[in-house]
Order: C-alpha cells, then structure tokens, then sequence
C-alpha cells in the first residue's frame, strides 16, 4: 500500500448546498454551504444532534444522495456525476447490511465476486480482511452464528477488502453494549492507522468523537459550528452551541466591568469573574465557559495559574464511583454543577460549599459567534 500523503486537501467538499421540501411544503436547508478540507490518513467525525446534516453529507460523499450545487473532489477530481457504485469509496452502515443467508466467506468477498477477481485471489484477500479485524478462520459460519460485535467486524472487512481511498461510517457501533461499543472504538482507530486511509465516521454521541477522532466537525442545522481537535473542540469551543453540546457546561453570561494587562473583570449578575483574556474592552458582553471538572471543593495546589473562589447551596449530590456530581445555585441564583474527587467535607443538601478553580481554566467564547455567526 503507497504511503499516505499528508495533504490537508485529499477530499475537498466546496460549497456543498442539499435542500429538502417536507410533506407541509417547507423548505429544509440540509447543507448550507458546507465547505471542509480532509487529509488522506485522516480519521474525521461528523458529530451533531439529529437533523443536523452529518448523514446528509456522508450520503452525498457516498454517492447516494446528489447535490443541489458544490462540488467534492477526491484526490483532486470531482466525483459528483460519478454514480455510487463507481467511486472509490466503501460505506459501513448502523445496521451492517449483511446478507443473511450467505456465509461469513461469501459476504465478504461479495465485491471481488461482482468484480470477477479470480478464486484463489479472491479467497486469499477474504483471508487477509478477516485477519485484519481479528476474524480470521470463520468464512464458514453465517451471520445469524455471530455476535454484534462479530458482524460489525464482518461488514468492516467487506467494506475494506476492495481497497477503497476512503471508508465511510455511518453510526455503526449504536446498537452494541456498551462495553462492546468502547472496545470496537479503539479497534476501529487501530484499524484506521494501520490501513492508512481516511474514515469519515458519523456519530451523535460526544465521547466517541472524542475518543476517535483526528479532527472532528460539529455541524448544527446545516452548516458547520466548529473545525478542530477533539481537545480544541472541548476545552475551546467557538460557539456556545459547541460549549453546550460537547460535554457539561457552565456558562456565564455577562459585560466586561474592568481591564488591565493581567485579563478583564466581567460582571455576571452580581458575581464579578476575572478572566485571563484580554481580547476584549469594557462593555463588551461576553460568554465565559468554565467545566466542571476544573471545579475542586479543596484550593489547587498546583499555583502555575491564580485561582478563585466560588460559594454554591448545594442542591443535588450524585455519586459515580470515585466521583461525586455536585449540583448548586450561586448567590446570585446561577446554577452551575462540578465534579469532583470524594472528600471528608460533608455534601449536605442546603449546605454551602466553597468550589475552587484555576482563572485560566476559564474559556471566553468569541462574542462574534455568541450567536452562531460567522460559523466556519
């Protein structure tokens, strides 16, 4: 297999416009003017909530849905007038797809066998894919005598057996246990590096993007909130949307009061919160995003960065193993949550305790997409 290029450019989607009309005569915008770069070794997540476009734009990818207008290039061509069956790209789905009456064997090599690559090839290469997501030595078992897990690995070795330039994932851990779905995450990434290819994988869910992903796109009605690192994505998210749908939040609204050269001093409903930032004059309304696991019911030793104080009425404690979830109202009846390592402080519902953190654990959002302008 030829090394990967490193070009942020292998896929290009430009512009990419997709609009729908609903049973009542309205006009959906499902894409709205999607434009997004992708590496060739890249493993890229499309996360949203539903509705939001990611499965729309893996479909269009695919071949299975057409543009209203844009363009995709891969490797620099267009592929938008190539029907699905001839691009180079191989869809895995939620529900697998497999046939059910055909063997392990068989449903792997369905492709080569529609491509007529010779018998001793072809089950050569059925070897190899099974090999490769730890199924080697059942081509004789059928699909009803496998696991979810098992088939999951199954439609993945039929998806790669081709070698296609790209893999498309269109939720396909949702219906495994738990356990199982956390263990193919990391068996999915590890297939991904070793295959050096690029993966465009759709989710809903935050933690697997999290954990998988290179770079990961939030979409939200259509049109892209954010581009970045799953570290960017959570601890600097762009948009308040993001800052919401990325994990807990504890967001306070309010107007820059004061500034110096050390940060800006921003009045939250009574409660004065200084901020690291300094990209922002006095009377600018801002957002500031503190999570709660920056939140610690004991002052932080580590002194890199000048820390705070804040005071909460305990209102709900809930225990998670070696965690407690701490929920509260400030004085200034802002509600914000935390959560911390267990402690000897007593955790009484109506108590006040004190919760510190470090100033620059504090995210300000950018006020320009405060309300999601500008997006990228």
């Amino acid at each position: 297999m030829p090394a990967p290029t490193s070009s942020p450019e292998y896929i290009k989607i430009r512009h990419a416009h997709r609009q729908f009309t609903t049973p009542e005569g309205c006009s959906i915008n499902a894409l709205d003017d999607i434009s997004l770069s992708i590496a060739q070794s890249e493993f890229i997540t499309l996360l949203g909530p539903s509705g939001c476009g990611k499965t729309t734009l893996l479909k269009i990818v695919a071949g299975f849905e057409s543009l209203d207008s844009g363009d995709i290039l891969l490797d620099g061509q267009s592929i938008i007038h190539q029907p699905a069956h001839k691009r180079p790209v191989n869809t895995v789905f939620q529900s697998y797809a497999l046939f059910p009456h055909m063997t392990v064997g068989d449903n792997v090599g369905y492709g080569l066998d529609i491509a007529r690559v010779n018998k001793t090839e072809r089950n050569k290469r059925v070897a190899e894919a099974l090999d490769m997501v730890g199924l080697a030595g059942i081509e004789k078992r059928l699909p009803s005598q496998l696991s979810g897990g098992q088939q999951q690995r199954v439609a993945l070795a039929r998806a790669i057996i081709n070698r296609p330039k790209l893999l498309l994932l269109d939720e396909p851990l949702s219906a495994l246990d738990k356990n199982l779905r956390l263990k193919m995450q990391l068996e999915l990434k590890n297939l991904q590096t070793e295959l050096g290819i690029c993966f465009i994988f759709v989710t809903h869910d935050q933690e697997e993007a999290l954990t998988m992903s290179d770079r990961i796109v939030v979409l939200n009605g259509g049109k892209i909130e954010q581009v970045g690192t799953p570290d960017a994505i959570y601890h600097t998210p762009q948009t308040q949307f993001v800052a919401n749908f990325i994990g807990e939040s504890n967001l306070f609204e309010g107007t820059v009061i004061n500034k110096t050269e050390n940060g800006i001093d921003v009045n939250c409903n009574g409660l004065v919160i200084h901020s690291q930032d300094t990209s922002h004059e006095v009377g600018d309304d801002v957002e500031l995003l503190l999570r709660p696991e920056h939140l610690s019911l004991t002052p932080i030793t580590d002194q890199e960065s000048p820390q705070a104080q804040l005071t909460m009425k305990l209102t709900q404690t809930v225990f998670i193993g070696s965690d407690y979830q701490l929920h509260g109202v400030l004085k200034n009846g802002i509600a914000l949550s935390a959560l911390t390592r267990k402690t000897n402080q007593p955790l009484i519902k109506g108590n006040e305790i004190s919760l510190y953190y470090q100033i620059s654990a504090l995210h300000t959002i950018p006020p320009e997409n405060k309300y999601n302008k500008g997006r990228i």
